[in-house]
């Protein structure tokens, strides 16, 4: 079973994760904050980029809270105006019933030239139910960000049909019973190289937009 949902988890962090922190890596500065921050994963490796990283949650998150540093909801956060250089919304707003206003909130809490960092799902099945309410192309997502009166700078898709429709089969398989895991395996296994194999053929923007399992973007404070 382990080994099964691995298969999915490492194109999580290839095609989720990947993406967005070799930004952060390079444009993240000063004063961070981390809204919906869950366990932190970001933060060992952004420890040393940015003067000072804060986690921020909702206090009744799914996740594990030892790692969070404020409690509070992204509609109400506790901080004055202009107050930080980075703010990061990773996989958090399809949670939100109010996009718009958690991204006017941020806006706020932001210094002037201040960046967001944001990545959200679009092919991708429920989770976290019942707090999944909302799927955005990326049209949907330039929308909400210039109406919450940031400037867009990049939104790209982090994958394109292949990779979504291997994360749809291994979502799905996982949490079947263990022996169907033990039997399909080896063909879930080659097909996933297959379809990692095609996916990196595919450079078509147009077609991995329509068919990309995740996007990300980055949004500046005017």
């Amino acid at each position: 079973m382990k080994r099964i949902k691995s298969l999915h988890h490492d194109l999580v962090l290839k095609y989720h994760i990947n993406p967005i922190l070799l930004e952060l890596k390079e444009h993240a500065r000063g004063k961070l904050v981390d809204i919906g921050c869950g366990e932190k994963p970001f933060y060992e490796l952004l420890k040393n980029v940015v003067d000072e990283y804060i986690g921020v949650d909702h206090p009744e998150t799914q996740h594990a809270k030892n790692k969070i540093d404020i409690f509070a909801d992204a509609y109400n956060l506790p901080f004055e105006n202009d107050s930080f250089d980075t703010a990061i919304l990773t996989q958090v707003i399809e949670h939100l019933e109010k996009p718009e206003r958690a991204l006017k909130e941020v806006y706020r809490i932001l210094k002037p030239e201040g960046l967001l960092f944001i990545s959200w799902p679009f092919l991708y099945p429920i989770h976290e139910a019942p707090r999944d309410f909302f799927r955005y192309s990326k049209y949907g997502m330039f929308y909400i960000a210039e109406n919450s009166n940031f400037e867009v700078i990049k939104i790209k898709s982090s994958s394109g049909f292949w990779i979504t429709l291997f994360g749809f089969i291994s979502k799905y398989f996982y949490g079947k019973p263990p022996f169907v895991y033990i039997l399909l395996y080896p063909l879930l296994f080659l097909f996933k190289i297959i379809c990692v194999f095609l996916n990196y053929f595919d450079k078509n923007e147009n077609s991995r937009d329509r068919w990309t399992w995740n996007y990300y973007g980055i949004f500046k404070k005017h």
